[in-house]
């Protein structure tokens, strides 16, 4: 199998968070369990990164300056491009309401911050397998 033909095989990530240096985090973590990202530090940089290609999977903070993670979440699942796209919220807002309003929204799994890598890793690969 060709170098391009097995990386077409690889699952995308888009890793959506206003913090730089929480995406360079995230994307590094996946980029060394093999999985591919694509990052974006607004809700309209991720709505451009959409226009292009479509992930296996969405990473998307709530709390983002532009516009709230979960609007965000609620927009992707009302596209028919990306209703069938699993997102998950990763935010540090305490609260079961949090969790709730997230859920709601469309969201198929809550991860609090701080969380465990390899846990967060382990979660992704479960969604992507799927």
């Amino acid at each position: 199998m060709s170098a391009a033909e097995e990386r077409s095989l690889r699952r995308r990530v888009l890793v959506v968070d206003d913090d730089p240096e929480i995406v360079t985090f995230l994307a590094t973590l996946l980029e060394l369990e093999g999985i591919d990202s694509t990052v974006a530090t607004s809700a309209a940089a991720a709505l451009e990164k959409l226009e292009h290609a479509v992930p296996n999977l969405v990473l998307l903070d709530i709390a983002m300056p532009d516009r709230d993670g979960l609007d965000l979440c609620r927009a992707l699942k009302k596209d028919p491009r990306t209703r069938d796209v699993p997102v998950f919220v990763v935010s540090a807002r305490p609260g079961k309401d949090v969790v709730e309003r997230a859920l709601a929204a469309g969201a198929e799994e809550f991860i609090r911050k701080p969380f465990e890598n390899q846990e967060l890793i382990e979660r992704i690969r479960v969604r992507l397998s799927a």
